[in-house]
């Protein structure tokens, strides 16, 4: 990676607050590694020399794995997750790792022991978490590529607060090993990036072999209920797509589907984040951030047994979703309720805002991405809507979304 670079990742990550630590001496060791690779003719590789930054929640050998927190152990990690040794393997070149919310734990962004991260779009405007660093990194036009978890928007919030690309797998295609846990349900590691072909081509690196293919068909119906009889962004959107049926047949089969998945949301993170954090909050619950501290101990005393059943209900919910999609193709969503939040804005409902539209699919487990729309919004706030997809139907969304942007 050449010096440049490096120093502009290092100013940004200043600037912006988005860095805890640079990555230098694996970034110079794999770029060594890429110039002998060249040197002695061998083809490029998929992601030859592409710098990507790293959220402080997934394992790089070598480096202290921090969570945002101040109740961590800096210890380097013994070995990098599988998501970077997959793409360091395509010759992609980790540069940074990511301030983030404190383990992963809140939509807003807001705390975490290195102080938030700032919005490049606007420094007043909310950036969103719990990924928010390696939004920034992005939105900053420094490094092309970046990695981030998502259990409940936490890659496709913030990049829609900073208007940026971000992509959440089909839950389970990708490893989460060597990621430190919210809820293990729903956690999946996503995909920031300015450009959909670099976002498409690490997709399919870090999601490995036998994670399904395009179906290849060019008509498509887009399914656009979610959005309001006057919001004109989705049909403004597509109208330029071949060969598409636009359909709001599954309102009601949706609004159902939402009122019926966040109470099993809901138990299912509180019980198994407070499992995760169990010995660690009982030694050093005076550490943890006051508002994440606060969640934590809102899942003590939650039943085993309950928890059990509402795995079950998460289980058929998820079966019974599939008729949403019937002869659809896709969704198309907005990807927050209103307008990017300006910090001084937040309030008691601004986290369910960020999450009413992003948190679905982390239940449902279908692949979702978020499209920054050209143009500012209103007070020169970014816009963005969500595309989903079908459970296991990442590169078909993908693909699709191709057209749009």
């Amino acid at each position: 990676m050449d010096e440049q670079t490096l120093a502009e990742v290092e100013r940004a990550g200043t600037q912006f607050n988005a860095v805890t630590a640079m990555t230098v001496d694996r970034a110079n060791a794999l770029t060594a590694e890429s110039i002998g690779r060249r040197d002695s003719g061998q083809p490029p590789r998929r992601l030859e020399g592409i710098p990507f930054a790293i959220k402080d929640v997934i394992d790089l050998v070598g480096y202290p794995t921090t969570m945002g927190s101040n109740v961590r152990s800096d210890a380097p990690a013994a070995n990098s997750a599988p998501v970077v040794d997959r793409l360091e393997a395509a010759g992609a070149i980790p540069v940074a790792k990511t301030n983030c919310q404190e383990y992963s734990y809140g939509i807003l962004g807001d705390e975490t022991a290195f102080g938030r991260v700032v919005n490049p779009v606007d420094a007043a405007l909310c950036t969103a978490g719990s990924s928010s660093g390696s939004a920034a990194l992005v939105a900053a036009g420094v490094v092309p590529l970046a990695l981030g978890t998502d259990t409940a928007g936490s890659v496709r919030v913030p990049a829609a607060c900073q208007g940026v690309l971000g992509f959440k797998p089909t839950f389970g295609v990708v490893p989460v090993d060597g990621v430190f846990p919210l809820s293990q349900s729903f956690d999946t590691v996503g995909l920031f990036a300015a450009d959909l072909g670099v976002l498409t081509t690490a997709f399919d690196v870090i999601a490995g072999a036998g994670s399904g293919d395009g179906r290849g068909s060019s008509a498509h119906t887009i399914d656009v209920s979610l959005f309001g009889g006057g919001d004109g962004r989705a049909r403004d959107l597509l109208k330029s797509v071949p060969e598409l049926t636009i359909t709001s047949a599954n309102g009601p089969a949706l609004d159902e589907l939402l009122d019926d998945l966040a109470p099993i949301y809901d138990y299912i993170r509180l019980y198994e984040a407070f499992e995760v954090h169990r010995d660690l909050f009982a030694e050093r619950a005076a550490d943890y951030q006051p508002g994440v501290a606060k969640k934590v101990e809102a899942g003590r005393g939650l039943e085993l047994a309950e928890y059990r059943t509402q795995l079950d209900a998460l289980a058929e919910l998820r079966e019974r979703s599939l008729a949403v999609f019937g002869g659809t193709d896709f969704l198309l969503t907005p990807a927050i309720d209103g307008p990017v939040a300006r910090w001084e804005e937040i309030d008691s409902g601004t986290a369910a805002k960020f999450m009413r539209y992003s948190m679905p699919f982390n239940v449902l487990g279908w692949p979702a991405l978020t499209i920054p729309l050209p143009g500012a919004g209103a007070g020169d706030r970014p816009e963005a809507v969500q595309l989903v997809g079908r459970p296991g139907g990442d590169r078909d969304l993908l693909a699709f979304a191709s057209q749009l942007v």
